[in-house]
């Protein structure tokens, strides 16, 4: 199985800096926290908008759309926050691919999850990262204010540990 990547980036501003990552460690997995917004959607809203934040990759259940390049820097996790620099010796910034998952309104859940699950082992694949361990929630990093994608995935049923098994599974199947 593989899924088409759509290389939509957005223009440099607030929300693409143009900065370079300096070694792709880990991924954060996020989801939008508003629900029936669809990739493009984002993207263009982070095009028109620019704010201070941005993340790599939205998904929905008809597309991954990268508007960042994995070679630079997105904003998808606060600085000021220091789980991702005790678990990984770095800041998600700077070392880490921030991916969305779409969900709600008309987006079947089912076919997004199987796009975001493949993405994660495409990219861990890609930068020679272990599924079981380089991937991080955005609660993880940031417990006191954030819960995605650990809050969509439970409405589903699917743990976060379920979530990585899912990963490592989509990850052995496309090597």
């Amino acid at each position: 199985m593989r899924f088409p990547i759509n290389r939509n980036y957005i223009s440099f501003g607030n929300s693409r800096p143009g900065k370079r990552l300096s070694k792709v460690k880990f991924i954060v997995s996020h989801d939008t926290g508003n629900p029936g917004s669809t990739a493009m959607g984002n993207r263009n809203y982070f095009e028109e908008v620019q704010p201070k934040s941005s993340a790599h990759a939205f998904i929905d259940d008809k597309e991954i759309v990268e508007m960042i390049p994995l070679d630079e820097v997105a904003y998808h996790v606060r600085y000021s926050v220091p789980a991702d620099n005790e678990i990984y010796g770095l800041d998600a910034n700077s070392a880490a691919i921030g991916v969305e998952l779409c969900y709600g309104g008309n987006i079947s859940f089912w076919d997004a999850y199987t796009r975001f699950t493949w993405y994660h082992a495409y990219l861990c694949q890609r930068f020679g990262l272990d599924p079981k361990n380089s991937i991080a929630s955005h609660k993880q990093l940031d417990p006191k204010r954030k819960i995605d994608p650990i809050n969509v995935l439970t409405q589903q049923g699917i743990s976060f540990q379920q979530f990585l098994s899912d990963v490592h599974r989509m990850y052995v199947s496309i090597r």
